[in-house]
């Protein structure tokens, strides 16, 4: 099981064994801070908006045929899932030369570059510059999407297909940005997208998996998906996205920041669920 990085940007590890149609990719786990981050707030409440331990909880990926790709460097920073035209002009200083599209992430202050943390506490006291912009979306963000759509397009050359999964995880509790205050979510959320980046079928048998091994799962409901699945499908052309996210509460302490004693449960169902998905996936290219 070969694995290659970018240091302090991303890690790629290759399938240990005969490769299947499967791409694996989690974008929100890295711990690096780099040097020029300078927040206004201590960095600890910066690293609370981290996917804390979905590389592992997904991590037999590469045991199944997969390729998983791993971002090194943390969301508060730049975030991979959104697009490099999601950017908040009022953060930066002087005239931006690129296009921008925003969305409704950038009016939660949550798009490419994180302007709060918790929706409330702003991360700068400062603008930033059109070169820090600039070095943060070429040094980070555009490998990552480099290494993630070259696994997915060498993976489909040879399958004719490929099955892509964005891995995340998500507080226990909803809160008010999302419309969900004091609701426990599902233990898992698949997100399509409204059904746009992958079929039914597939989708299906993601759901049925996690749901056999006691877990409850909900489909499209406040986390559909962004950029990475966005970008990246096309269920016509062969190319299927899916988004998980894992409620945080099912496999760690989210106020001491540590793996529970539910830890291994949790990782052996998605195991369960990995390995049902390389059989389907198999299944369809053989």
């Amino acid at each position: 099981m070969a694995s290659h990085e970018i240091p302090n940007v991303l890690r790629r590890t290759d399938p240990a064994g005969e490769p299947a149609p499967l791409v694996f990719d989690s974008p929100h786990t890295g711990l690096l801070f780099p040097p020029d981050f300078r927040p206004a707030i201590p960095r600890e409440q910066c690293e609370r908006v981290a996917d804390w331990f979905v590389e592992d909880l997904f991590g037999a990926a590469p045991a199944h045929g997969a390729i998983l790709i791993e971002a090194l460097f943390r969301r508060a920073y730049i975030d991979p899932n959104r697009s490099d035209r999601d950017l908040d002009l009022s953060m930066v200083e002087g005239d931006w030369p690129g296009e921008v599209d925003t969305t409704e992430k950038t009016a939660r202050g949550a798009s490419l570059i994180w302007k709060v943390i918790d929706g409330e506490t702003a991360i700068y006291d400062r603008r930033l510059t059109v070169d820090e912009v600039r070095n943060r979306i070429e040094t980070y963000w555009r490998p990552y999407h480099h290494a993630l759509k070259a696994a997915l397009d060498e993976t489909h050359a040879r399958f004719g297909r490929v099955f892509h999964v964005d891995c995340h995880s998500m507080p226990e509790w909803g809160d008010p940005r999302w419309g969900d205050q004091g609701e426990r979510r599902a233990d898992f959320i698949v997100g399509t997208r409204d059904g746009t980046t992958a079929s039914a079928a597939t989708t299906e048998l993601v759901v049925e998996t996690l749901r056999a091994s006691g877990y409850s799962v909900a489909v499209n409901v406040k986390f559909k998906g962004v950029e990475l699945i966005r970008r990246y499908s096309d269920p016509a052309a062969g190319r299927e996205s899916l988004q998980i996210e894992v409620n945080r509460g099912i496999y760690m302490d989210e106020t001491a920041i540590v793996r529970s004693e539910r830890f291994a449960a949790t990782r052996a169902a998605v195991t369960r669920m990995i390995a049902a998905l390389e059989g389907y996936a198999r299944s369809m290219v053989g």
